[in-house]
């Protein structure tokens, strides 16, 4: 029925975008809806709201080759995997980056204190 399904108003606010993100990620084919009510307004269900979530996730992270999955219908777990897997990298190089830095920036301060 209606009752659990949500226009997208109600879904804009639930995932943080605008209503109008909404609508054009719906007419991209991102986020289709469940079904039409009987005036044509879009109707969304719960697993509407958490791939809105993805997307807008998927966004935030620059990683449009995979929102061009979610338009191919590629199992959404599929998607939220290689994201999990691209963020991991991504994690594991600012490390060393910050190992790096950490390391110049205790040897520059040890060579100050040196010279003082």
């Amino acid at each position: 029925d209606d009752g659990r399904l949500l226009a997208i108003g109600q879904l804009a606010p639930r995932a943080g975008v605008s209503a109008r993100t909404v609508r054009f990620q719906s007419d991209q084919g991102l986020i289709p809806p469940t079904r039409r009510s009987g005036s044509g307004y879009r109707l969304y269900d719960e697993a509407c709201v958490a791939r809105l979530c993805l997307v807008r996730t998927l966004r935030e992270l620059g990683r449009l080759d995979l929102e061009t999955d979610l338009q191919r219908e590629v199992d959404t777990a599929d998607v939220a995997a290689a994201a999990v897997r691209a963020l991991d990298a991504q994690v594991r190089a600012l490390q060393l980056n910050r190992a790096v830095l950490a390391r110049v920036a205790g040897q520059r301060a040890g060579t100050e204190e040196v010279e003082r």
